[in-house]
């Protein structure tokens, strides 16, 4: 199962939603249908879709504040729209006002989850397309609910093809010079379950999630929609249904850490962020970098920067200046892409932080895949608070 990712404001609005529903019951409705479609991407290398709590709300409330409120969910194989009411009716066709009106409303709901349970790719992941296709369900705008990882691998918008270190509003105003946007002029388009993954897909860590939702939020702006969200929620991960092949997006083996006081950011190994033996960075390391800076700036986040070496190569003298060197390298890459040099709080070369040759051995043997994981460069983001305690 992939980490569950909560969000407090999606879960108090769904426990708030009973005593919303009695206060609308006691509205008149609108006359004015409350259109939500549904896509989900339903690919082998994500979780089977799954209505998260504010998706759910986000239902109840189209059935609620309407009278011809309804979903349509896109079957992503086909394209075809199967539509689901949402209002609560009674048997002869009548708005239900009475005492069945909450238990109805959530019956609807029910069944939008019923027919996502069967859905399941089996072709190409193109996302751009299968949202170009949504949009054509029906006659007018509404909201577009969208249950995906966000990793398109087919047609304008492959990620394999863009990779991590792309400008996201350069890549959307390419794909609108191409002519390749949907036209989400009056949509309202949230995005539910962006980087959730499944099957042989890696999980991505925290700066390329980040970085995945800059793409589509670009995307989404870019074709003119009303509004674009990203809903970031606790959802369970089911298994998929889909078994059509579906390319993998490669992942930096960057992992998420913690440190006190409420310090978060990332482990990466020098392997992704230099050639070996050097301080001198890749090009690919922006991918990395920028994400953090986003994050530092958004934050007003102090930021640390700490390289180590590994034991199996150089005296303790040439690993503790190697390690520093580094550092120091993604100090100053990280002043480049815009970090204000008043949020550095600190760049330290540890070298071998005490290892000796020994630890890099395995079953008696030298190994170097565990020596290769203790070179790497931990980037912290600390709260100014925190630094001043």
């Amino acid at each position: 199962m992939n980490r569950l990712r909560p969000r407090l404001a999606g879960l108090l609005l769904l426990a708030a939603l009973p005593a919303s529903l009695l206060i609308t019951g006691c509205q008149t409705p609108s006359h004015v249908a409350d259109i939500v479609v549904v896509l989900p991407s339903a690919t082998a290398n994500e979780p089977g879709p799954v209505l998260a709590a504010a998706d759910r709300a986000l239902l109840y409330h189209a059935g609620a504040s309407s009278t011809k409120g309804a979903a349509y969910v896109i079957n992503p194989a086909t394209g075809q729209p199967t539509r689901v009411s949402l209002t609560p009716l009674r048997a002869g066709g009548q708005v239900e006002y009475g005492p069945r009106r909450g238990y109805l409303l959530r019956q609807n709901v029910n069944r939008v989850q019923q027919v996502l349970r069967t859905e399941a790719a089996t072709g190409p992941f193109d996302l751009l397309q299968l949202i170009s296709t949504a949009v054509r369900a029906t006659s007018h705008p509404g909201t577009l609910l969208i249950l995906s990882s966000g990793l398109s691998t087919a047609g304008g918008f492959n990620l394999r093809d863009v990779g991590w270190d792309a400008n996201p509003a350069t890549v959307a105003g390419q794909l609108q010079q191409r002519g390749l946007l949907p036209r989400l002029a009056g949509w309202r388009v949230d995005f539910s379950g962006l980087a959730d993954v499944a099957g042989a897909q890696p999980v991505l860590p925290l700066p390329l999630r980040t970085t995945l939702v800059g793409y589509w939020m670009a995307i989404c702006h870019t074709a003119r929609a009303t509004a674009c969200g990203d809903d970031d929620t606790l959802r369970p991960d089911p298994p998929s249904r889909s078994t059509a092949p579906v390319p993998v997006v490669p992942v930096p083996a960057v992992t998420a850490v913690a440190g006190p006081h409420h310090a978060a950011g990332v482990s990466v190994p020098a392997d992704e962020l230099f050639p070996f033996d050097s301080a001198r960075l890749l090009a690919g390391a922006d991918s990395i970098l920028r994400p953090l800076v986003s994050q530092a700036r958004a934050g007003r986040r102090l930021v640390s920067i700490s390289g180590y070496a590994s034991p199996d190569g150089g005296s303790a003298a040439y690993n503790l200046a190697l390690s520093r060197s580094r550092a120091l390298s993604v100090r100053n890459r990280l002043l480049a892409l815009g970090l204000p040099d008043g949020l550095v709080a600190q760049v330290t070369g540890l070298g071998t932080a005490g290892l000796t040759l020994r630890a890099c051995y395995r079953h008696g043997q030298l190994d170097e895949a565990v020596c290769a994981t203790m070179r790497r460069v931990v980037i912290l983001l600390n709260p100014q608070s925190a630094a001043k305690t």
